[in-house]
């Protein structure tokens, strides 16, 4: 058995995190609490437990979906996408 991660991101599941750079990642409370001022985008993490001979491309999509139902773990990431100007919404 091995431990493989999937990320979702709207309706895609990819071994590797989507296009978004860390300097984009919300992690604080604080950064959270602010999303109201921004653009926001989820992606979840899934930690799985797989098969030693598990091959990500030769996996049907409705299957990996499953998977990651079962996963033993899951991680939301948030990532901040575009900065809306305070200044002109509450001036």
């Amino acid at each position: 058995m091995k431990t493989i991660h999937l990320f979702q991101f709207k309706d895609s599941i990819s071994q590797k995190i989507p296009f978004f750079d860390e300097e984009s990642q919300l992690n604080t409370l604080n950064d959270l609490m602010t999303f109201y001022l921004i653009n926001t985008e989820k992606v979840t993490e899934f930690i799985i437990e797989t098969s030693d001979n598990f091959v990500f491309e030769n996996t049907k999509k409705d299957d990996l979906v499953m998977m990651c139902k079962e996963a033993k773990e899951t991680i939301d990431h948030y990532f901040r996408t575009v900065v809306n100007d305070y200044d002109t919404l509450y001036t």
